[in-house]
């Protein structure tokens, strides 16, 4: 049955559909986490942006345990009457797209509700996370990568594990909360993630060359957004931005930080290369475009 939904799906394939579910699927991907996680450091906070981040790793780890414990073939490996429409590795249950952004935005709607913003704000972010997640979900099936009950399962994991977390952090004592270090927990993620690369360097654990990459990037996201983050705690001067300074505060940082890595990322370099990349555009991201952007507003404001 499973295999029929998703043959029924592609059946009313067009070139205009393969661009259009080709391009929304990326909302489910790291590419979309790494966007919302620089717009909440630069126009939230710090300590936001960075709760945001460990919740979607935690959803990221128990997706790829779910996979290993799992082992289903994606659809297009299962039958030749399935297009792979777009490259893809990796084993089906769970969608880890449909995860991902399920996972993104019940975070993000969980806090607006729990805020005092307006209702309508309220029901555009739950409609747009529902519409969100329905077209990542049924993107995966178009493009021949996953079955129905790998999205469903997806969208129930990423949503269960972050109202989990929700749950658990807000039992957990104000006293405890207040006592929480984060500066002490992302330099301490930080040291073994850089033992674990350098580890990687000398011995060969058999992970395929996409887990070994993906390790690497991540690894390199998570050290430079630490380094960052200790480095702007001490160094870039808080400042208040309205809403339109924190539009042009987001859309210069995204265009230097992905202009900066994909121009670095036309070099064909290996895994440790990339892991360097990767932390150098980080660190510019989180700190250096911070501090000159903070500077340059305090000597406009001056003037």
């Amino acid at each position: 049955m499973d295999l029929k939904i998703v043959k029924f799906v592609q059946s009313g394939a067009t070139p205009f559909l393969d661009e259009f579910f080709s391009m929304f699927t990326r909302f489910g991907e790291e590419i979309f986490f790494v966007c919302m996680f620089l717009i909440l450091y630069w126009c939230v906070s710090y300590n936001y942006a960075f709760k945001f981040g460990l919740y979607y790793v935690a959803s990221v780890l128990f997706n790829n345990i779910a996979k290993m414990i799992v082992k289903r073939p994606r659809p297009w490996m299962a039958s030749e009457d399935v297009v792979n429409k777009l490259p893809a590795s990796g084993l089906s249950f769970p969608s880890g797209h449909s995860q991902g952004i399920s996972c993104i935005s019940t975070f993000i709607v969980y806090d607006i509700y729990h805020t005092d913003t307006k209702k309508s704000y309220k029901i555009v972010s739950l409609v747009t996370a529902i519409v969100l997640c329905l077209i990542v979900g049924y993107s995966r099936l178009y493009l021949g990568q996953h079955y129905l009950t790998d999205v469903i399962a997806g969208f129930a994991f990423g949503i269960g594990i972050i109202l989990l977390l929700k749950a658990i952090e807000k039992a957990l004592p104000t006293s405890f909360k207040q006592s929480i270090n984060t500066e002490v927990i992302v330099s301490t993620i930080s040291i073994v993630l850089i033992l674990i690369i350098t580890i990687l360097q000398f011995k060969n654990f058999g992970l395929s060359y996409s887990a070994i990459n993906k390790l690497y990037r991540y690894s390199g996201l998570f050290v430079s957004a630490s380094v960052g983050y200790i480095l702007s705690k001490r160094l870039v001067k808080d400042i208040q931005l309205d809403f339109y300074l924190k539009l042009i505060k987001m859309a210069i940082g995204l265009i230097v930080t992905f202009g900066l890595y994909a121009l670095l990322n036309l070099l064909i370099v290996p895994n440790f290369v990339n892991f360097l990349i990767v932390l150098f555009v980080g660190i510019i991201a989180t700190f250096v475009y911070p501090y000159i952007f903070n500077l340059v507003v305090l000597k406009i404001r001056k003037e």
